[in-house]
C-alpha cells in the first residue's frame, strides 16, 4: 500500500533566505494570502490538486497547485514548486511515491519532467508582520543548532536581557491549564494585548492593510471584517451606525480604507464602547484561543499555564497555522503531537526549544530590519521560561511585565 498523500514545505533550496512560503484560499496567486507556513513543515495531508486557475506557467508547464490541510485544522493551496510530496497520489494523477519527490518534477497523468521551477512569489524570506493572521516564521532547524535528543542531558539556556523577579509561592501548590482555564485565558489574553495595543490601537503600515483592537484583528485576512460584524450586530450607536456604512468594502477587503480617515475615526470611536470590547473578546476566544487549545495543546496534553500562554501569544504573533511546535518536535526528535508522557521529553524541554526559535526569529529580524524594538516579545517570554515560572504566578506582587506594562497573573 502507497500510503497516504502527504507534502512536505520544500521551499527553494538555492535560496536559504526563504523561510516562509503563502497559502492561498484558491489555486492561484490572484487572491490575498490566507496565511504563511513555514519551509521545513511536513505532514501535510493532501485533500486535491488543480492547475493554476489563471494557466501561469514556467516554459509550458502549468503549474499545479495543492490543496493542503495543516497543523490545527486550517486548509489552502500551495504551488508545486514550493512542494515535495509522497505517498497514494495516483488519485491526483500522479504516480504513488515511496520517498519525498519535488512536486514540480512530476507531470499528472504522464511522465515526468525535469524542469527547474523559478522562484515564486509564494516565496518570501521570513518578515516581522504584527497583523495577527499574517504569521510570521522563523529560521529552519540548522539555523538553530543541533537540538537535544530526547534521554539526553538537559538544561535550560541562561538569562537573556531582561530579567524578572522568579516567583516566591510554591509552583506545586497550582492547579494546571486544564483546572484552571479562565485565569490563564485572561492571563494570556491581557499579556497578549500588552504587545498588540489596546481595543483602539490601529496599524496601516504592514501587510494586514488595517490591524485594530487588542489583538491586532486585519483586514487582509478577514478578521477585522469578522469584528466589525459581531460589533455591528450588538451595538445602535452612531459610530456602529458609521461603521455599518463601510461593511462591505471590509468584507471586500478594500486597501483603500487604511487612507480613510472617516472610517479610522469610527474604528478609534468605537473602541470606548462596551460591544466593541465583547466583540473582540468573542471573536479572539473563537479564533485565536479556541485554535490554539483545540489545534496544539488538547491532543498533546500539555499542562502549564505558561505553555498556554506563550503558544497563544504565538498564534496571535504568528498566525494559529504557524508551525513552531513541529519543528521544535522534529528537532527534538520526537513524534508531531505527542504527549509528554508518551513521548519521554518534558513539557518544559519541548515548550523551551520553542521559545527558543520563537527568540531566535525576532532577534533575527530585529538584527536585519535595525528594529532592536523586535526583540522584546522574545525576550519576555524566553524570561519566563528561563526562571521556571510554569504555573504563571508571576513575581511576588502576581505580576509579569509584557512590553514594560504590569500585568497580573495570579488574579487578572
Amino acid at each position: 500500500m502507497p500510503g497516504e498523500a502527504l507534502a512536505r514545505i520544500r521551499g527553494i533550496p538555492d535560496i536559504p533566505s526563504i523561510t516562509e512560503i503563502n497559502v492561498r484560499p484558491i489555486a492561484g496567486t490572484n487572491q490575498d494570502v490566507a496565511f504563511k507556513v513555514l519551509v521545513g513543515m511536513s505532514g501535510q495531508k493532501i485533500l486535491d490538486v488543480q492547475p493554476d486557475v489563471e494557466g501561469k506557467n514556467l516554459d509550458g508547464k502549468i503549474y499545479q497547485w495543492f490543496k493542503l490541510q495543516f497543523d490545527g485544522g486550517a486548509i489552502g493551496w500551495v504551488r508545486d514548486d514550493l512542494l515535495e510530496v509522497q505517498g497514494g497520489l495516483s488519485t491526483f494523477g500522479y504516480p504513488d511515491l515511496s520517498e519525498l519527490t519535488f512536486a514540480f518534477a512530476l507531470t499528472r497523468g504522464t511522465a515526468t519532467s525535469t524542469s527547474p521551477a523559478e522562484p515564486t512569489q509564494d516565496a518570501s524570506p521570513s518578515g516581522e508582520d504584527s497583523a495577527a493572521n499574517q504569521p510570521i516564521q522563523t529560521t529552519t532547524s540548522t539555523a538553530i543548532g543541533q537540538a537535544p535528543q530526547v534521554g539526553t542531558a538537559w538544561q535550560a539556556p541562561g538569562p537573556t536581557t531582561v530579567p524578572i523577579q522568579a516567583p516566591t509561592l510554591a509552583s506545586g501548590n497550582f492547579p494546571d491549564a486544564f483546572a484552571d482555564t479562565e485565569r490563564v485565558r485572561k492571563a494570556a489574553f491581557n499579556m497578549a494585548s500588552a504587545f498588540e495595543g489596546g481595543f483602539g490601537a490601529i496599524n496601516t503600515y504592514d501587510a494586514g492593510i488595517i490591524s485594530y483592537g487588542f489583538l491586532q484583528f486585519t483586514l487582509a485576512a478577514g478578521s477585522l471584517g469578522t469584528v466589525l460584524q459581531n460589533y455591528t450586530n450588538r451595538s445602535q450607536s452612531d459610530t456602529a451606525k458609521g461603521i455599518r456604512g463601510y461593511l462591505e468594502r471590509v468584507i471586500n477587503r478594500d486597501s483603500l480604507l487604511k487612507n480613510d480617515q472617516n472610517f479610522l475615526g469610527l474604528l478609534r470611536a468605537a473602541a470606548n464602547e462596551q460591544e466593541m470590547i465583547d466583540a473582540q473578546g468573542e471573536i479572539g476566544e473563537q479564533g485565536y484561543w479556541k485554535a490554539v487549545v483545540d489545534g496544539y495543546i488538547v491532543q498533546r496534553q500539555l499542562k502549564y499555564p505558561l505553555t498556554w500562554a506563550l503558544l497563544f501569544d504565538m498564534g496571535v504573533n504568528f498566525g494559529v497555522n504557524h508551525g513552531f511546535v513541529r519543528l521544535a518536535e522534529r528537532d527534538l526528535g520526537v513524534a508531531p503531537r505527542s504527549k509528554p508522557a508518551d513521548s519521554g521529553m518534558p513539557e518544559e524541554q519541548l515548550i523551551t526549544y520553542v521559545a527558543q526559535l520563537r527568540k531566535r526569529s525576532h532577534d533575527r529580524q530585529a538584527e536585519r530590519d535595525n528594529l532592536p524594538g523586535l526583540r522584546k516579545r522574545g525576550d519576555f517570554w524566553m524570561n519566563l521560561v528561563t526562571i521556571g515560572d510554569w504555573y504563571l504566578q508571576g513575581n511576588s506582587a502576581g505580576n509579569v511585565y509584557p512590553n514594560g506594562c504590569a500585568i497580573q497573573a495570579l488574579n487578572p
